[in-house]
């Protein structure tokens, strides 16, 4: 099976302290009864006034490893930074250090090796870190504007004032204890913490994984004006095209930034709009065999700008997926020391990924 499918796809994983992984995103058929524990959240502010419970087994957990956790996290923003060159100190470049320690538990699964405990809370506390870095973002985008200088204190008052302590279903375990160092060692000056793991091989999977999921969201991003167009100008398909633009987000991790009248917004706009999305994605793999994402990202952007019919752009697009996928696959191998030839990726696997609801749709055009 393709490594992009089983990290998109496996949600059952559990580490070397028997806990799933995922926590309460788990789905249910791979949970035990009780094993993950709730209580009221004691912590003032949003979290406590919302009323969503916190975790409290992960959080033992968390704090069982904090020594661990922390100087991983330094490790990873330490590679980073190094591999980066030149400054790394705006919002995205602390998202992509939290994409490093989310992806670190699959460069053990990957492997076929046990998942050590403080891996696995590295990832789950770089999730909420993520999530508050792509919406800082994606607010950037809209208001068009620079982002401060990030501090610890910020990025805390930040997170509190934004809604991103708080879950769909839970709140951050954290206390602003736990949060202000974690915080401080994704902003902080290189250091020397120790590291338990192959940082060049983590560093490598780790940039290809924060790649994918950009590429994911832009390639989203892109198909939604696909369905758009079909339902501003095909009316005997507008409802189809109105339930794929009613669709949640993806990665789900992610927001939403488009701009209003999708369907109105000329090729030569949409080129400049996802254009200026393309400069996100940056090389810092060791090997640097990810430089090619960006070029992939600006395919997209020219994919908008033809001004085709709707089912010509898909097609277009899904090549440029098929793509996407195929150079990820390869990087992962890469980084895992497992090499090898990557096949084609074909239309299954790019739906499995993708989902199949605007493939079926063109279809139906005729």
């Amino acid at each position: 099976m393709l490594l992009v499918l089983r990290m998109v796809e496996e949600r059952f994983h559990r580490d070397v302290e028997d806990r799933p992984i995922r926590e309460g995103r788990t789905p249910r058929e791979h949970l035990r009864d009780g094993e993950i524990e709730y209580k009221t959240c004691p912590y003032s502010g949003s979290r406590y006034l919302h009323g969503n419970p916190m975790n409290v087994s992960a959080l033992r957990q968390t704090g069982a490893h904090w020594d661990e956790i922390l100087d991983a996290l330094g490790v990873l923003r330490t590679a980073y930074v190094s591999a980066r060159g030149g400054p790394a100190d705006d919002v995205m470049d602390v998202w992509r250090t939290s994409q490093l320690g989310s992806a670190l538990p699959w460069f053990y699964i990957l492997r076929g090796e046990p998942c050590p405990a403080f891996a696995a809370a590295l990832s789950k506390a770089t999730l909420g870190v993520g999530i508050w870095a792509q919406w800082t973002l994606v607010r950037g985008l809209v208001e068009q504007r620079v982002s401060p200088p990030l501090t610890a204190a910020a990025i805390l008052a930040s997170a509190e004032a934004s809604g991103t302590l708080i879950g769909r279903s839970e709140v951050c375990s954290g206390s602003d204890k736990m949060l202000l160092p974690f915080f401080e060692a994704l902003v902080a000056p290189p250091g020397t913490a120790r590291a338990a793991f192959d940082v060049e091989r983590a560093l490598a999977l780790g940039a290809h994984y924060q790649a994918l999921k950009l590429l994911l969201w832009i390639h989203h991003l892109a198909r939604r004006f696909v369905a758009a167009d079909i339902a501003a100008h095909r009316a005997d398909y507008a409802s189809e095209a109105h339930a794929i633009l009613d669709a949640p987000v993806a990665p789900p991790d992610f927001f939403l930034i488009e701009p209003p009248e999708m369907a109105a917004l000329p090729p030569a706009r949409r080129l400049h709009w996802f254009a200026g999305l393309a400069i996100l994605l940056v090389a810092f793999s060791p090997a640097r065999d990810d430089t090619t994402y960006r070029e992939l990202a600006r395919r997209i952007a020219v994919a908008m700008s033809e001004g085709a019919p709707p089912a010509d752009t898909f097609r277009m697009l899904d090549d440029i997926l098929g793509s996407i996928l195929g150079a990820v696959e390869a990087g992962f191998r890469r980084a895992l020391g497992a090499g090898g030839e990557v096949d084609a990726i074909d239309v299954a696997a790019r739906d499995r990924i993708a989902g199949a609801s605007l493939r079926s749709l063109i279809a139906s055009l005729g």
